[in-house]
């Protein structure tokens, strides 16, 4: 029977691998378990304004922001491997993942990089007329124009998935591949579409709520790519076994 599943090259799953450790690396950094860690040492009060705000600031609530930066790197990678073994017929599919990828890993970059270095520089150095940027940029504050941005950020990374999911197929471990991929997509729309009904959400109890869901599910993503890459690596999956 012709393989439904080909061997990636070497070094693209290689590449796949290491995206998919990168991933679950960022989530254990900025994920629950992160904010978890800054809610207990050094927590933000609820957002009473920028100058509460500047007087409860600590260096290490920029812990998951950090954390992010690394998630976001490795979804790139991991996205562009996805990329790299699809088959010709689903190139041009792929290709527009890529642009969607890098929509999403522009704008959470550059809100990584404002609460990493703009608002903290603004908080030590906190005067009155610098408090409606704080307000703005600060994801303390829930209805902050970086709350938008990344909603929206992730939303297109939810794009992407969706479309690489097709390149997933044969294999159990492979369908179950897809269907995490495809689940991410509305998942993630969902969130940014709620954004826009209902701004300030994300901070509430539902929110947090759905926070930790969602990086179950991208944890989930990142393991079964994980393994789908490391048996790629191996060879062609041609039985009818492996298809069971």
């Amino acid at each position: 029977m012709t393989a439904l599943t080909s061997a990636c090259s070497t070094n693209g799953c290689r590449a796949g691998i290491y995206g998919a450790v990168g991933t679950l690396l960022g989530v254990l950094l900025s994920g629950p378990l992160a904010v978890a860690l800054v809610a207990a040492t050094r927590p933000q009060p609820p957002w009473h304004g920028a100058e509460v705000f500047a007087r409860s600031y600590h260096p290490i609530q920029t812990g998951p922001y950090l954390g992010g930066i690394v998630l976001v790197a490795a979804l790139v990678a991991l996205l562009t491997s996805i990329h790299a073994m699809a088959r010709e017929e689903q190139k041009v599919q792929t290709h527009m993942a890529l642009v969607f990828t890098g929509v999403f890993a522009t704008l959470i970059f550059f809100n990584y990089v404002v609460q990493t270095t703009f608002v903290p520089e603004l908080a030590r150095a906190y005067e009155e007329s610098n408090a409606p940027v704080i307000a703005a940029f600060s994801m303390a504050n829930p209805t902050s124009l970086a709350w938008g941005i990344e909603m929206w950020g992730w939303g297109f990374l939810g794009v992407a998935t969706w479309l690489v999911a097709p390149v997933f197929r044969g294999s159990r471990l492979e369908r179950a591949t897809a269907l995490a991929f495809i689940a991410n997509g509305p998942v993630s729309l969902l969130g940014g579409l709620w954004t826009v009904a209902r701004p300030g959400w994300v901070l509430t109890s539902a929110g947090l709520v759905a926070f930790a869901i969602w990086n179950v599910l991208l944890a989930l993503m990142a393991s079964l790519a994980l393994m789908a890459f490391r048996r790629r690596l191996r060879g062609p999956l041609t039985t009818n076994s492996e298809r069971a």
